[in-house]
């Protein structure tokens, strides 16, 4: 899974959207992951190593046309959350709004802000699988 989390400075708010499909563009490619969280409007992006930000900055500006600013957004791990639960992962979900972001696929994705964070939301919830990769179905 993406070991690096910066969220994306987008200066013009009318290409949020445009954004929105390069990062998911890349992300669909493998060159990257997309986390759009489900409270506020930025999007989060991971990698694997640090210079690929640099790397996906100059492609979407090279391909998009978009100028993309990466910053630290104060966040350590994305973990897939499931269960085959879904009033659990409901419960969950209502209960961590601001740590949770969906994947391009619209899967459900923690982000922790520190290893604590991280860690109490597994031990408080033992019944949920917390995956460092999203496990491929089908």
């Amino acid at each position: 899974g993406p070991e690096h989390l910066q969220g994306v400075q987008i200066g013009d708010p009318m290409k949020v959207k445009h954004m929105g499909r390069a990062l998911e563009h890349f992300a669909e490619e493998g060159a990257s992951q997309v986390f759009k969280p489900l409270t506020g409007s930025e999007w989060i992006v991971g990698v694997v190593g640090p210079l690929q930000f640099e790397v996906l900055a100059a492609r979407i500006e090279a391909e998009y046309g978009l100028p993309a600013k990466f910053e630290n957004a104060g966040l350590e791990a994305a973990r897939w959350v499931e269960s085959p639960d879904q009033i659990l992962l409901k419960k969950f979900t209502d209960a961590n709004r601001s740590s949770l972001a969906e994947d391009h696929d619209g899967a459900l994705v923690f982000l922790a802000r520190n290893a604590w964070h991280l860690n109490r939301a597994i031990e408080e919830n033992p019944e949920l699988k917390f995956l460092k990769a999203r496990e491929q179905h089908g």
